[in-house]
């Protein structure tokens, strides 16, 4: 039976062109809206046309331009008022049609705000010659991880000692004597304890004492000697060391006994700072920074195998009849139901209070060794319940009598899985993989509610979130919108080329 030619046409209006008319409005639009904001240097405020321009410049370059007709110039000056007491034109709120034939004519004279020129393809250059900040790149950092300014560790871990600082050393070809004549070996607790005569808390106690042992010294005077001191003994000046302890001496009328005193903690002191100098010179350290591309594409690889993996376990586990997998299925689905930053939050909260308390490790969100792997391990953890259950929902649709008849004919249980269960499970790897990858490659929320912006110092910022600082912190929305316009098109290309292989695989299946 041939359908009449004008139930067609009512499908096609009816179902068919609202939702083609609601793509060209959400989708196409703003796409070639972005295209054209990428091109430019707009920083996400200065409109296209000035809201205020002094007359000079206005006239000038507006109002009278030779390319401006007598209509278009009495439409400017409807729109434009002067105002003689700043001597200014200044726009009146406009919107719609008129917002748009007031941009197309000032387009004509040429006009363009500072923050709002068209720079063709000036932001994709940059991104893609290297000429962008270095964070989005992977670089290398070289971090001093002490200054002279600081007081000396209490201790170091041994591994920490070793690796950073007597390797180093070595490697430097730096005598490090004197840090190692301030620190002794604890055998018991594994790391290098500071020795109490360089403790430089322990040492100026003795001036805090003066007070009690000399009347005319009090708190105020002693805090402004010390602070005096350091300052003086770090910059390895003698005489004017010798000039801050004599000015103390002789304004608090030192007695002789507690002179002795004065002149021993500053003594003790300047030992301490030879210590703090080969320490600073020593203990610096190169770091790897993945950047914002290293970062992303490390973080999309390791959650969507580790997503995929355990879903796909976890799948296979509740599918083999296991008691209470109705249970089971709900618990490993919770997570899921949770707000991204919810999830975020008590995460946080383990790796800043829990995890430092148990472990006696410090640094687990801070340290860009281990933040990474702690941002995949999230991210699985919260991610993998709703993929096992499309896994689940797949392994369910294969019949029965296919796997009976494997075991009839003597298949082994890797058997049955590498060709009948596998293969057959092309349909929802084809989505669950899809559909993973992308996410993985916009993540935002959950990076964010962890890290924030202290990512840049880890290297754990993903592409989606340094688009955001862009456009939001540094006020650079021409280039933020470059960069996502990059993400899109790897995303088309990356899923475009997975959907590709996974349905040939399909069909081959």
């Amino acid at each position: 039976m041939v359908e009449a030619s004008s139930k067609k046409v009512f499908y096609f209006t009816s179902f068919i062109l609202p939702c083609l008319l609601l793509y060209i409005i959400f989708f196409i639009t703003p796409f070639f809206r972005g295209i054209g904001i990428s091109m430019t240097n707009w920083d996400g405020l200065t409109p296209k046309t000035p809201i205020i321009l002094n007359k000079k410049d206005f006239e000038s370059k507006i109002l009278f331009n030779e390319k401006i007709n007598q209509k278009d110039r009495l439409f400017l000056q409807e729109i434009y008022k002067y105002d003689s007491a700043d001597d200014s034109y200044k726009r009146l709120s406009v919107g719609g049609k008129t917002r748009r034939k007031l941009e197309r004519i000032v387009g004509k004279t040429g006009y363009q705000p500072e923050k709002n020129k068209f720079v063709g393809l000036q932001n994709y250059k940059k991104i893609f010659t290297g000429k962008i900040d270095k964070d989005f790149y992977p670089h290398t950092n070289i971090i001093k991880k002490f200054t002279k300014t600081s007081s000396l560790p209490g201790f170091f871990p041994e591994k920490t000692y070793k690796k950073e600082i007597v390797k180093n050393a070595s490697k430097r070809k730096i005598d490090i004597s004197l840090i190692q004549g301030a620190y002794e070996y604890d055998s018991n607790k594994g790391r290098y304890v500071l020795k109490p005569e360089f403790d430089e808390f322990i040492l100026f106690n003795e001036l805090w004492d003066l007070m009690d042992l000399e009347a005319g010294v009090s708190e105020p005077a002693v805090d402004s000697f010390i602070r005096e001191l350091k300052d003086v003994t770090l910059s390895f000046d003698e005489t004017l060391r010798e000039l801050v302890i004599e000015r103390f001496i002789k304004i608090n009328k030192i007695s002789e006994e507690s002179k002795n005193i004065v002149y021993k903690v500053s003594d003790e002191f300047v030992k301490i700072c030879h210590v703090k100098e080969n320490l600073a010179d020593v203990w610096v350290v190169k770091s790897r920074n993945m950047g914002v591309v290293g970062f992303t594409i490390f973080f999309a690889i390791f959650s969507v195998i580790g997503i995929n993996v355990l879903a796909f376990g976890l799948a296979l586990a509740l599918d083999s009849g296991i008691h209470a997998q109705k249970i089971l299925r709900t618990v490993f689905f919770l997570p899921n139901v949770l707000s991204m930053i919810i999830v975020a939050l008590i995460w946080s909260m383990l790796f800043v209070q829990l995890l430092p308390a148990v472990t006696d490790v410090e640094k687990w969100l801070s340290d860009p060794n281990k933040t990474p792997w702690l941002l995949v391990l999230v991210a699985v953890w919260q991610g993998c319940g709703y993929y096992m259950i499309v896994y689940l929902a797949g392994l369910q649709n294969i019949s029965t009598d296919v796997i009976e008849a494997a075991k009839i004919d003597g298949a082994t249980g890797w058997q049955r899985f590498r060709y009948i269960t596998l293969p057959l499970m092309i349909p929802s790897l084809t989505i669950s993989l899809f559909l993973t990858i992308a996410n993985a490659l916009k993540s935002f929320d959950l990076i964010y509610a962890m890290i924030g912006q202290t990512g840049y110092a880890t290297g754990t910022v993903p592409f989606v979130m340094d688009i955001y600082f862009d456009a939001f912190s540094l006020k650079e929305a021409g280039m933020a919108t470059a960069k996502a316009m990059v993400l899109f098109f790897a995303i088309v290309c990356i899923t475009g080329v997975q959907l590709y292989v996974m349905k040939r695989k399909e069909i081959e299946a």
